[in-house]
Formats: C-alpha cells, structure tokens, sequence
C-alpha cells in the first residue's frame, strides 16, 4: 500500500534556499532593530529608580504619609509596566505601529517624571 499522494511536498533539495524565496515588498522592512540597546538602556534606568524609591518607601515606616507615597509606588509600576511593554515591542515594529509604540513609550516616561516630581 503506497502512502504517497499528490500533495506531497517536494524533496528538499529541490525547494529554493530561503535567502532565494522572494519577500513580500508589502511587509515593511523592520529597521528599527538597532534602537534596542538604547531603549532597554532607557528601561534600565527607570528601574534603577523605581527600585531607590522602594528602598524609600521601605525606609518610611507606618508614618501618616505612607498611604500617599504607596499609591505613587504602584503608579510608577504602572507607568514602569508600560515602559517595559513599549521598549519590547519598538524594535520588531515597523511605521505606525512603531510609532504608536514610541507615543506610549514618550507617555511612561513623562508619567515617571510626574510622578517622582511629586515623591519629591
């Protein structure tokens, strides 16, 4: 009993190699690739930031302004959340989805910065 079909694939030495398979000119080219150090740079600094803040926080005790400086903390691990999300992201994408990604990543930081003008 033969298990072959018309459907079988071609041997593989006849398939093209994959640098002569013919890209879709439609796909944008991904050229944003080398901007991936920079933004985990960028990322890497916000943390280092964040977690002082912690230590912070950590410091302060159960004084009366604790409430307040616990809703900044988790309002920057918020922002830190976003941040995080765009700089994985950005590298891989390509025209308005790189450029949507860049606008969250421009809105973290500037809710960072706000938000550890007011931890003062």
């Amino acid at each position: 009993m033969s298990t072959s079909s018309n459907y079988d694939l071609a041997p593989a030495e006849t398939a093209p190699a994959r640098s002569l398979v013919p890209k879709n000119p439609s796909y944008p080219q991904r050229v944003h690739v080398s901007q991936r150090p920079e933004l985990e740079a960028t990322l890497r600094r916000w943390d280092a930031r964040i977690a002082e803040a912690r230590r912070k926080l950590d410091v302060l005790g159960q004084s009366a302004e604790r409430p307040k400086y616990d809703r900044l903390y988790a309002q920057m691990l918020g922002a830190r959340d976003q941040l995080s999300e765009a700089v994985r992201r950005m590298p891989m994408e390509a025209g308005y989805l790189f450029e949507e990604d860049e606008h969250k990543l421009h809105e973290a930081v500037a809710a960072l910065e706000r938000l550890f003008r007011k931890w003062g």
